[in-house]
């Protein structure tokens, strides 16, 4: 009778136990799209636009903050050097909270201190694209969905 009890006291104690889970997280992964296919700006607009942020050079990128920054706080870093510190919030009029010129010779940066998420931009794709799109999109998998275009879009 003890020998029973005890291996069911000892089996009961290893269906209860667990395994340990890992405790490394993995960084989360943003959504990245390349794509031309919405309601664009004329020329005219985009040309009056990349000279207000005196970006016209092929060294430059134009990055545009769209979608859910409530103002929290941006730190926008380029090669090592500090490009953006503020807090974004988006106009929901034109659905832009900031834009910026990024050098696309570096990886660009762009961490928010409240959630203390980043994402990096790579200098390979912003090389290749003219303007960047970043929207908050509110998941912890995804936090930020970033979308590169040659174009600029239609604003209101």
């Amino acid at each position: 009778m003890k020998k029973i009890l005890f291996i069911l006291a000892l089996s009961l104690l290893f269906i209860t136990c667990k395994s340990k889970k890992n405790t490394t997280a993995a960084k989360p992964a943003n959504y990245i799209t390349y794509t031309d296919k919405f309601k664009t700006s004329t020329d005219a607009q985009t040309k009056a636009f990349l000279k207000k942020l005196n970006a016209e050079g092929e060294d430059y990128s134009v990055l545009l903050l769209t979608r859910k920054f409530v103002g929290s706080e941006l730190t926008v870093t380029a090669g090592g050097k500090e490009i953006y510190k503020g807090y974004a919030l988006t106009d929901k009029g034109n659905g832009l909270a900031e834009t910026l010129r990024i050098p696309n010779t570096t990886d660009t940066r762009i961490y928010d201190t409240y959630t203390k998420q980043e994402v990096l931009l790579e200098a390979g794709d912003l090389k290749k694209h003219k303007f960047v799109y970043v929207a908050k999109t509110g998941r912890t998998q995804t936090p930020f969905g970033v979308a590169y275009s040659h174009k600029l879009r239609a604003m209101k």
